[in-house]
């Protein structure tokens, strides 16, 4: 049979609690047959959600482990009935696990709707086949009766029967259709997987996080002002079109910032680095550049200095791409080397660096009307030993000036 998980969150403020598992032999229908299914019934209405881009389901700044003692740092993830997302490999498994109830987190809280109901549909590892190749669809049928707002798709690569039917739930108008939330758990992205997605839950050097799957084209261009005076790890430093977006980025910092941060950056010794999207036939456009210093020269921390979207990319996750991209590069550094992520951060911008688990190191009054700017930090978690070899990764030039 089928194995389906009817999941009911209880609690605002914690994922989902309650599991009941779902059997039925009643009615059967061969595989080859199994193209479409009745229209998935219509979510229940959720208190408070009038709109499909609310989030019924969030972490933000927790931990949770992956794979035995393996902890990895959740940035933010993130649910709403529109929500269409992969969960790759044993990374996107372990959050589908927190989401249902079946994995606690090592650190930080869930949050979800109170009335959230998650339902998984997917092959059970003895049993859901008989010999002639039927699955029971009454099951799957049953469990969508409770009017889920979230359906989780399993791969079940383990039986060729139950993969063949998932491939065709994938490409499945009724599921298309359905206007709650799906997440689909795979080993990897297939064609008939991204036909259906458009984000992930993806992990890699010790972070965990979301993104869309339309920005894989995006490219970084690491220290285009060439501020590093040894190998960059891998440095993209085109010369076409490169004057047109340091001119955009002068720009866009003096509307943020009220300086040139491409001019700071030269006399600082910044790393200045560009998210850019390539177009065909057109020069890149700029989706988002930072400012760093990196460890060294008697400090062990990494530095973000500036950090800045262009208005006509906002909400695009570029910004939350460029931070991954630099906590990454920290991660894969020595603790002795890079212990803190530091950042000053714009008061109205707080809130996105404490997804990443930031913390206020000041003790400011926040509501005095003249207070702008706030110092936070992040402890660096490295992925390598100290004895590692991080040649590619050694420090700037010195910056006596504070950013």
């Amino acid at each position: 049979c089928v194995c389906v998980c009817v999941c009911v969150c209880v609690s605002a403020m914690a994922p989902v609690a309650e599991v009941v598992e779902v059997y039925s032999d009643e009615f059967r229908l061969p595989a080859a047959a199994a193209t479409t299914l009745l229209p998935w019934p219509v979510p229940t209405p959720l208190e408070g959600v009038k709109s499909r881009k609310r989030a019924i389901f969030s972490l933000e700044a927790a931990n949770v482990a992956v794979e035995g003692d393996v902890v990895s740092r959740i940035s933010s993830v993130r649910l709403c009935l529109e929500s269409r997302v992969v969960a790759v490999g044993a990374a996107g498994r372990a959050l589908v696990e927190v989401l249902l109830g079946d994995r606690k987190l090592a650190g930080g809280r869930a949050q979800a709707h109170d009335g959230l109901r998650a339902v998984r549909l997917g092959a059970s590892t003895a049993g859901c086949l008989d010999a002639d190749g039927h699955f029971d669809e009454a099951a799957v049928v049953a469990a969508l009766q409770c009017r889920p707002h979230v359906v989780v798709l399993e791969e079940g690569v383990e039986s060729e029967a139950w993969a063949s039917i998932f491939e065709r739930l994938l490409t499945c108008a009724e599921v298309s259709a359905f206007r709650g939330a799906i997440v689909v758990c795979a080993h990897e992205e297939t064609l008939a997987v991204r036909s259906l997605c458009t984000e992930r839950w993806t992990e890699a050097d010790g972070w965990l996080w979301q993104e869309q799957l339309a920005g894989d084209a995006l490219e970084t261009w690491e220290d285009v002002l060439g501020a590093l005076s040894t190998k960059c790890d891998k440095s993209i430093r085109p010369q076409e079109g490169l004057d047109d977006l340091l001119r955009e980025c002068s720009e866009v910092a003096q509307h943020f910032f009220s300086e040139d941060s491409v001019a700071k950056a030269r006399a600082r010794g910044w790393v200045l680095s560009l998210l850019v999207e390539p177009l065909p036939e057109e020069p890149p456009r700029l989706c988002a550049f930072m400012c760093h210093r990196p460890p060294g020269h008697g400090r062990n921390d990494l530095h973000v200095a500036r950090l800045a979207v262009p208005e006509t990319a906002r909400r695009g996750g570029y910004g939350q791409r460029l931070m991954h991209w630099i906590l990454r590069k920290a991660a894969n550094l020595p603790k002795s080397e890079c212990a803190w992520v530091s950042l000053s951060s714009l008061d109205t911008a707080m809130p996105f660096y404490e997804k990443f688990g930031f913390i206020d190191m000041t003790c400011d009054d926040m509501e005095d009307p003249d207070h702008f700017q706030t110092w936070m930090e992040l402890q660096n978690v490295s992925v390598v030993s100290e004895a590692e070899d991080t040649e590619d990764e050694e420090g700037g030039e010195d910056d006596e000036e504070s950013s």
